[in-house]
């Protein structure tokens, strides 16, 4: 009887070092990216999800912004933009400076999740009438792209060959003060990176929103 529980006593020790040894094996990476500002990776609490912030400043309406499509390369692996699989939010501040800094506040007025529009109020005429102080209206538009376990396994196989060198580019169109504008767009490259890339202490003042919205 002694004899079979040490053969299962070895049995579960030598399971258990496969499990911890597998542990240790998996990298667990703090993905960030360095040199841009115009594309940030970041991670809740189920997983990773790229955040693209596009803004505005000017005494003008935007009244409608229709994503295209984009895609995000992390160094020879594709993440495809599609209306389907973004979600997409814009905010308001109708009492900023030319520099994006305001005593107002940004209320949300439109948002897309995967091409499903859950609040328009973007074409609704503004609430405040700019007059002679400088004010103007600043939009803060967020375009999530969240991710799956497949595509961040092949991430982390991109940066384990040294594939770090990437880029992204969107495009979109906007319909300002009642005239169509389209083929509106962003490109950017970055370097994929494995902890905080940028300090986000030192981001510029027109990242403030952004901060408070996904770093606190």
């Amino acid at each position: 009887m002694k004899r079979i529980n040490n053969f299962h006593l070895c049995i579960l020790i030598l399971s258990a070092s496969i499990v911890f040894s597998d542990c240790a094996a998996s990298h667990r990476y703090d993905f960030s990216l360095k040199d841009t500002l115009a594309v940030f990776m970041l991670k809740n609490e189920k997983t990773y999800f790229f955040c693209i912030p596009v803004q505005y400043v000017g005494d003008y309406q935007i009244q409608k912004f229709d994503f295209s499509s984009g895609c995000i390369f992390i160094g020879d692996y594709e993440i495809l933009l599609k209306k389907d699989n973004v979600n997409i939010s814009v905010f308001l501040d109708e009492l900023t400076d030319e520099y994006g800094n305001s005593d107002g506040e940004f209320n949300l007025i439109y948002l897309e999740e995967k091409g499903k529009i859950l609040l328009s109020k973007m074409n609704e005429p503004p609430s405040v009438k700019h007059q002679a102080d400088n004010r103007l209206n600043h939009y803060y538009i967020f375009i999530e792209r969240f991710l799956k376990n497949t595509e961040v396994k092949k991430i982390n196989s991109e940066y384990e060959k040294g594939n770090v060198k990437s880029r992204f580019s969107i495009e979109y169109d906007l319909v300002i003060d009642g005239e169509q504008q389209n083929g509106n767009g962003m490109i950017d490259d970055f370097e994929l990176y494995d902890g905080l890339a940028v300090d986000p202490v030192w981001f510029p003042s027109n990242l403030d929103f952004f901060k408070a919205r996904y770093l606190r």
